[in-house]
């Protein structure tokens, strides 16, 4: 058994919520580069809450388990993940819908945000008929299955540690190329001789990432001429595309 502990909600002081982002993790030892992450949301969007919520396990009667195995930090194998991500996306779901419903926010709104293995479970959502959010940054982590489609309505920002110890690299690599094959929207950086995949480095790329990355989408109604592209960046009436 497991569950989502919210571990921090961070809102503007303004209290004129415009953006929401929530920050999946597995790992509490993460801690200090968490901080780091949420202090350069918060910075770089004014008017967004940050909800940092850990996938901890409440129970974890089997040390041999992936929630035992999760809860003492060791290396999932595959057949391990894909019992997590099954057993995991409705709950993630569910907590994500009833932020959105608290905020009053809409997905396109919305970032959710995976580290770890946590992230394949954010990535695993992705595969929805209805995204759950415009905008999926993962920090180490992989699709246990890679999709066979994937809505235009969201971006995936893919950011990983050359060296992670945990999910290899070539999974990002993978992803990123086969996500471009079935005309997804993604991204992808690579942080060199990195262990860490939650480096302040790769934190700052994703701020980069979400500032200056135009959506596929608005590509596409910019060619096909009907839409006006716009530039995409903190501006206090805009949303996390």
């Amino acid at each position: 058994m497991t569950a989502l502990v919210t571990e921090r909600i961070l809102v503007p002081g303004n209290k004129d919520i415009r953006q929401l982002f929530i920050i999946f993790f597995d790992d509490i030892r993460q801690k200090e580069n968490l901080d780091v992450l949420v202090q350069q949301i918060c910075q770089h969007f004014e008017n967004a809450a940050v909800v940092a919520v850990c996938h901890y396990p409440a129970q974890a009667n089997k040390p041999d388990s992936w929630e035992g195995k999760l809860l003492q930090h060791l290396g999932l194998t595959e057949a391990e993940l894909s019992q997590m991500v099954a057993q995991s996306g409705e709950q993630y779901l569910a907590y994500i819908n009833e932020k959105r419903q608290e905020f009053g926010l809409p997905a396109q709104a919305t970032a959710l945000v995976g580290v770890g293995y946590a992230a394949s479970v954010v990535l695993e959502l992705t595969k929805a008929e209805q995204v759950p959010a415009g905008r999926i940054i993962t920090f180490g982590g992989r699709y246990v299955q890679l999709p066979e489609s994937l809505s235009i309505e969201q971006t995936i920002h893919l950011l990983h540690a050359d060296e992670d110890e945990k999910v290899s690299i070539h999974f990002a690599r993978d992803t990123h190329l086969h996500i471009d094959q079935i005309q997804g929207d993604a991204t992808v950086d690579i942080a060199n001789k990195t262990k860490n995949s939650l480096d302040p480095v790769l934190s700052k790329r994703m701020i980069e990432r979400l500032l200056t990355c135009v959506p596929l989408r608005f590509w596409q109604e910019a060619e096909g001429g009907e839409y006006e592209l716009r530039q995409t960046g903190p501006e206090p009436d805009d949303t996390i595309h």
